[in-house]
């Protein structure tokens, strides 16, 4: 596609004044920088497919398009609908607590040792969580952003459920856990053995 607009700055130059657009309207879906940061980029792609018209295809320096006026240079920071971003981390927060999943990983976590806990990730999975806390309290929108789609979250929260409920189904019962769970004072149990 580079090669395809460095033969025709032109459709190059139409494609990045689109692209300026669409992100300055909606926003994007990078996971590390605000929207600014990339509007800033494409204002760049633009200036570049400019010159290019300038260079190769003065022809083109008549055209309506390469007349438009360069987008203005954007604050870093901004971010297209804030106010969209913050409602929705909010209810992704709110699915994910609501989860079944997410609560068998919060009931079940300490029957895992920590070599279990690691290899299943379930810190990290439930990391999510408390990073989108974080994230809201701080007003971050970018990491907010990324729970814009909170069903590959909750994917994440089923699969590690998966993982560790296979684990206690395999791991040895342990007479202490059985009796607690049950209701048992296990000084009982200490009493018999």
């Amino acid at each position: 596609m580079a090669k395809k607009n460095q033969d025709d700055p032109l459709a190059g130059l139409e494609k990045a004044y689109a692209h300026w657009q669409r992100l300055y309207e909606n926003g994007g879906s990078d996971p590390t920088w605000p929207d600014g940061v990339n509007l800033n980029l494409v204002r760049n792609h633009i200036i570049y497919f400019k010159g290019q018209i300038e260079e190769t295809c003065p022809l083109y320096m008549a055209d309506a398009l390469y007349l438009r006026e360069l987008p203005p240079e954007v604050d870093q920071n901004y971010m297209a609908n804030p106010d969209k971003i913050r409602e929705q981390a909010r209810r992704s927060l709110q699915a994910y607590q609501a989860d079944p999943n997410y609560q068998y990983l919060l009931r079940h976590r300490d029957s895992l040792t920590p070599k279990q806990s690691k290899e299943l990730c379930v810190g990290a999975v439930l990391g999510y969580v408390s990073w989108l806390k974080e994230s809201i309290a701080g007003d971050d929108l970018v990491e907010m952003r990324r729970h814009r789609e909170p069903e590959r979250y909750l994917e994440s929260f089923q699969d590690c459920a998966d993982k560790v409920r296979q684990a206690l189904e395999s791991a040895d019962p342990n007479l202490f856990d059985l009796a607690a769970e049950e209701g048992y004072d296990t000084r009982d149990i200490e009493m018999i053995m």
